[in-house]
């Protein structure tokens, strides 16, 4: 059984890494908008790294079954981005951020489904144990992840954004050097074997039989469109609370740190709760939950409501990821844990580039419209998953 010491690098790394990722989300939003980018061009960003995502992560999560070298690829994902974050900070043509956008993004979709894949490796197979050891890394990201949205309100205060995007690619390279001491699996007879046919195609997709299994279409899609909605809603949300609601840009970041901090105590309650209740009702708990944060933007007039919507989507996106990962990890073969992983990041990635921009063009007209339809079609989603997914697993 993997001690925490174990199990703690892999921890780390997802601390460090997300403490910086998802800072940049909110960075590159007020940096495009300091050098006078569009609300289109802004959301066209997301567009991007999301169509690169969706192509690319099962590809990473195909090899990275396919060889089972999983720390070697993870230090690739993590590395390459960390070598081109300090450019943000140079550039100053808002259309060159996309290129460098492409190629992050490109790196970047590898970690979700390796990281996953090594800690689910941990996991006894089990629901308990599978739900049980996502909670862990799940919570060690979103840790991360509120550091990371104190630590930039406060650097907000006193640096420029170019200067705190600096300070968020040293981070990165934390999580780069903590990846290093991550312990290494031995390779399996199986593995060595399949490392010896030369042709990788992730096939996931294409496997009609396994995406009927207990409605596993149904959880890959309702990801999709959940991810549509939350993406579409907070792709302009650092310009909307600003601009319309009138927050400083110190405190539009605070409160958006709400969101991981409540998704660390999701995490640890839906990764005990799920073995009660199941990975369905957890992902269609998350999914309606998330439908209420573009509700309570729409109705912000103040700070107050602004973060009730961060509480719920903290709140949600424990339940929902959790209980996503869970069902697919169950209902996926042991050899392409990685590739089906990958794929939930692609179904996600994929809403995370059609929502910006279909927000994009709607928030031309009227931000309030563009949160009512994203509420809309997230409660889609939940339903969708509700009516079509089953859970307990087929022999």
């Amino acid at each position: 059984m993997p001690t925490i010491r174990n199990k703690l690098p892999l921890l780390l790394t997802a601390l460090f890494r997300f403490m910086a990722v998802l800072s940049f989300g909110m960075l590159l939003q007020l940096r495009l908008r300091e050098l006078g980018a569009s609300v289109l061009l802004i959301t066209l960003l997301s567009t991007i790294r999301g169509a690169i995502t969706t192509l690319s992560s099962p590809v990473w999560g195909a090899v990275s079954d396919h060889f089972k070298e999983r720390k070697l690829f993870l230090l690739l994902s993590l590395g390459v981005p960390t070598l081109l974050y300090p450019i943000y900070a140079i550039l100053d043509i808002p259309y060159t951020f996309i290129i460098i956008a492409g190629v992050i993004a490109f790196f970047s979709s590898g970690y979700d489904p390796i990281a996953m894949a090594m800690s689910t490796d941990l996991a006894d197979g089990s629901l308990v144990s599978t739900s049980h050891e996502l909670a862990l890394l799940n919570s060690a990201s979103s840790i991360g992840m509120f550091l990371g949205r104190v630590s930039l309100s406060v650097l907000l205060l006193w640096l420029s954004v170019k200067n705190t995007i600096l300070f968020f690619s040293a981070i990165s390279l934390m999580a780069f050097i903590q990846a290093f001491f991550i312990p290494e699996k031995a390779n399996t007879p199986e593995v060595e074997r399949r490392k010896k046919r030369s042709f990788i195609f992730p096939s996931a997709i294409f496997d009609i039989n396994r995406m009927k299994r207990n409605g596993l279409w149904a959880v890959y899609l309702g990801s999709f469109i959940r991810q549509f909605g939350i993406a579409g809603t907070t792709s302009l949300i650092a310009v909307y609370m600003t601009e319309v609601v009138g927050l400083s840009k110190s405190l539009a970041v605070l409160l958006s740190g709400l969101n991981p901090l409540l998704q660390i105590f999701s995490h640890i309650f839906f990764g005990k709760v799920i073995g009660k209740i199941g990975s369905k009702i957890s992902l269609v708990i998350g999914i309606y939950l998330s439908g209420i944060t573009p509700l309570f933007f729409a109705l912000s007039k103040n700070w107050v409501l602004v973060a009730l919507a961060y509480l719920s989507l903290g709140v949600a996106f424990g339940a929902f990821i959790n209980g996503a990962a869970t069902f697919i990890t169950l209902n996926s073969p042991q050899h392409k844990k990685a590739e089906f992983l990958g794929l939930l990041r692609s179904a996600r990635a994929l809403g995370f580039m059609l929502g910006p921009v279909t927000a994009g063009l709607i928030a031309e007209h009227s931000y309030a419209a563009m949160f009512i339809f994203m509420m809309t079609v997230t409660f889609f989603s939940g339903t969708m998953v509700l009516l079509f997914s089953r859970e307990n697993p087929e022999d």
